[in-house]
């Protein structure tokens, strides 16, 4: 079972991996932070090994094909209306009700070039989250901790953890998918599983 520190930790690294990549990716994964996350699932596959200067215009290529656009349309959007719309729209009624749930926590994403469902932001919010949990429980205020996790699990049932298998099966699914991205895939898929059985523990 994973604590709440790692779990924070996983929703940050996640986060990480499924925008565009730049040099956070890149110094994340010098860390060993993908090693990390790996070692956290039993016999999870390590991330693979990338080529040194060229990496991050190499994932920026892949990243682009995959999630943003390329002949034909993307394989996979990050974008949690395209799965659960009708249709496969953006900015449909669940986008509305994540953009909600984040302003409940006093959040915004005015001025985001992304809609509120984009992916990293949404596991961004969980960051919030469990981080807000794991500050209550360091204070002892049990009442606290315990409503945090009901808004993780709130979110999550209704606007991540129905999507995510399906996000996950597309990207393996692609021919051109990198490396790094079908193995983030797999290994957040898990990392979803075992959230949900998790939160629904606590519910």
């Amino acid at each position: 079972m994973l604590n709440v520190s790692e779990r924070k930790q996983l929703y940050a690294f996640f986060s990480t991996l499924f925008s565009y990549p730049d040099e956070e990716l890149s110094a994340a994964l010098a860390r060993g932070e993908g090693v990390w996350a790996a070692g956290l699932f039993p016999e999870a596959r390590q991330p693979p090994k990338l080529a040194g200067e060229a990496q991050t215009e190499e994932l920026q290529a892949a990243f682009t094909g995959l999630f943003i656009n390329r002949l034909g349309g993307a394989s996979a959007p990050p974008y949690g209306s395209v799965y659960l719309e009708g249709g496969e729209r953006l900015m449909g009624l669940s986008t509305q009700s994540v953009a909600a749930a984040y302003r409940g926590e006093e959040l915004s994403v005015d001025g985001s070039v992304e809609p509120a469902d984009y992916l990293p932001t949404e596991l961004e919010f969980l960051y919030f989250l469990v981080e807000c949990e794991e500050e209550a429980l360091g204070r002892g205020d049990v009442e606290e901790a315990r409503s945090a996790v009901r808004k993780q699990g709130d979110f999550c049932q209704a606007l991540l953890h129905p999507w995510v298998p399906e996000f996950c099966r597309r990207i393996r699914a692609d021919r051109d998918a990198h490396p790094l991205y079908i193995w983030g895939a797999g290994l957040f898929e898990r990392f979803c599983e075992c959230e949900k059985n998790w939160l629904e523990r606590l519910a």
